[in-house]
């Protein structure tokens, strides 16, 4: 069997394996530097895929105990959905008495939660959180669904782990996507858009 040498400094470049026989293709990375928003135009959500992942890495928000969220647009930027996702979520962290879970859900919220729902990521130094959003077929003709999953370490010091269940009772398609903190800046973090080939 031959052994090949990457050159990983130059970068590698199209699908790598995934899990069930599919292949994530990386499609865009953005760093995040104070931005009020990081945004995955109709450029990069296609019909190509019929699931995206948004992993986000590394990230620190200028509002101690703040969280990010995202908000989808049916016509790439120039309007967003901001109320009707339903969801539900389950956190817990490394500060409750035997690391019981908390749980709750609604039909109500104004954007998909992310990161830092329940507890917020801290600002202090070494707190930051990272977390995958999977994005289940946006050009469905059916409702879109969303799963967030995350951890950080939030403001009181704890580690902090949610997963979070999310919907949009909605038969129009989604091209593009919009990331922002509920409150000041996303100061630091990397975010990076697959999608998933099968």
């Amino acid at each position: 069997m031959a052994i090949t040498k990457l050159n990983v400094a130059q970068g590698i470049t199209g699908v790598l394996p995934g899990a069930n026989g599919g292949g994530l293709v990386k499609l865009q990375s953005q760093t995040a530097s104070s931005s009020s928003a990081i945004t995955f135009s109709s450029t990069y959500i296609t019909t190509t895929y019929k699931k995206y992942y948004l992993d986000y890495t590394n990230v620190v928000i200028s509002s101690d105990g703040g969280n990010i969220s995202s908000t989808v647009s049916a016509n790439n930027g120039s309007s967003y959905t901001t109320s009707g996702y339903y969801y539900w979520r389950i956190f817990s962290n490394s500060g409750t008495s035997n690391n019981t879970l908390s749980s709750g859900g609604g039909t109500g919220n104004s954007s998909i939660a992310m990161l830092g729902t329940g507890v917020g990521i801290g600002t202090a130094t070494d707190e930051h959180g990272s977390g995958r959003l999977t994005i289940f077929d946006p050009f469905s003709a059916d409702s879109k669904l969303f799963i967030s999953e995350g951890l950080c370490i939030g403001n009181g010091g704890e580690l902090v782990q949610q997963n979070i269940y999310q919907g949009l009772v909605t038969s129009t398609t989604i091209n593009n996507i919009k990331i922002s903190p509920n409150t000041g800046t996303i100061v630091s973090g990397e975010f990076t858009l697959f999608g998933v080939a099968t």
